[in-house]
């Protein structure tokens, strides 16, 4: 019998294509499915509680001692829909932003565009979102908001009444013209995958060939409609890692260390057997 690795993965809509057949055993594999918020992941992995995980990838480029898992992320090319930006005026007028705690990767993302797009010097509070307490808590006393996930997703499509509405993916291709890269499945030093690297691989196919089930799921789940998170997972995110995506995440690091975040990269350290 295999020993399990401990995978750690996060609920959002946009991860369940490349985890769904694992979650619902449609595929063999070896793993111990562990789903947190994408922050408490990277303190899981740094602490060797799991042996992968799906971490944003401003995470990645703090630890160096962390593979890639090769072909597999999440990411966009324009429009993410799910990682927005709500101001109460223009993004360039914008002076205290609530910045929802779950992401590192979509927070710096953030910066990125508002001090080095925009040149803004903005102040950021670090929050909680929590369904309900939009109005009431995330965005009292700002003037802006970041969101991701699902929730991004809602407000995308249904801002509250004065707020516009930014995506930040499409912001960062526009000044770029590359992908950002949200998340990849990151390898703890020393962790052989084996057989679960196909594993992982053949997972996805089955998720991207079954993007109607995990829409009607995920509508179920969030309460939109299922053509909206049709077109998010088939449209929006992108689940591979090329070239271009690679580009895009050095790119990423060489803006963060502009930002005294982390050192740049020169390339991507690709898990291999």
């Amino acid at each position: 019998m295999n020993t399990l690795l401990r995978l750690g993965t996060v609920s959002f809509l946009n991860s369940k294509p490349l985890t769904y057949a694992i979650e619902e055993n449609l595929i063999e594999n070896d793993f111990e499915l562990v789903a947190t918020p994408p922050a408490e992941l990277s303190v899981k992995l740094q602490n060797k509680e799991l042996d992968l995980a799906l971490i944003p990838v401003a995470e990645l480029l703090r630890r160096k001692s962390y593979t890639v898992v090769p072909g597999i992320s999440i990411s966009s090319y324009g429009k993410v829909d799910s990682v927005i930006l709500l101001t109460r005026g223009d993004i360039r007028d914008i002076g205290k932003v609530a910045v929802d705690k779950r992401s590192q990767s979509s927070t710096a993302l953030l910066r990125i565009i508002l001090e080095k797009f925009y040149n803004l010097s903005p102040g950021y509070e670090s929050r909680r979102y929590e369904p309900g307490n939009l109005d009431r808590e995330f965005l009292k006393g700002v003037n802006g908001g970041m969101l991701i996930g699902d929730a991004g997703l809602e407000y995308m499509y249904d801002p509250p009444e004065g707020y516009r509405v930014y995506d930040l993916g499409e912001i960062w291709t526009e000044h770029t013209g590359l992908p950002f890269v949200y998340a990849v499945f990151a390898v703890n030093e020393g962790v052989e995958l084996g057989r679960s690297l196909d594993a992982l691989q053949r997972s996805k196919a089955y998720g991207l060939s079954n993007l109607r089930k995990i829409s009607e799921l995920g509508s179920q789940k969030t309460g939109l409609s299922e053509e909206i998170c049709y077109t998010y997972v088939s449209q929006r995110i992108k689940y591979d890692l090329g070239e271009d995506g690679i580009r895009g995440i050095i790119r990423y690091s060489e803006l963060l260390s502009e930002l005294g975040i982390c050192d740049k990269i020169t390339d991507l350290n690709i898990y291999s057997i």
